[in-house]
């Protein structure tokens, strides 16, 4: 059981050192965006289109969880991208707003 716990414990300290900066999920979250204003374009999508441009343009909202991130993109609340992160890696996803 005690070693369950160290092992916990180290974990957690390991994510929260190698937890990724606001800056890491930019790059991501904007190619992520871009190749879904692409497929609307194929698909003559224009309100689509037109709403990730714009959103593309704004700024993403960064949430800190201590082991884990998450970013959003133009904002939490009216997300287009979604992005998590934990130990240095970045994984973002359209959402069904986009």
């Amino acid at each position: 059981m005690l070693k369950a716990l160290i092992l916990i414990v180290i974990v957690a300290v390991a994510a929260y050192f190698t937890n990724p900066a606001a800056s890491a999920y930019q790059d991501p979250a904007r190619e992520v965006l871009s190749e879904a204003a692409s497929a609307d374009l194929e698909q003559i999508d224009l309100g689509g289109a037109l709403g990730n441009a714009v959103a593309s343009l704004g700024e993403g909202e960064y949430q800190s969880f201590y082991v884990a991130g998450k970013y959003s993109l133009p904002s939490a609340a009216d997300a287009r991208v979604e992005c998590w992160g934990a130990f240095t890696l970045v994984q973002c996803n359209r959402t069904a707003a986009s």
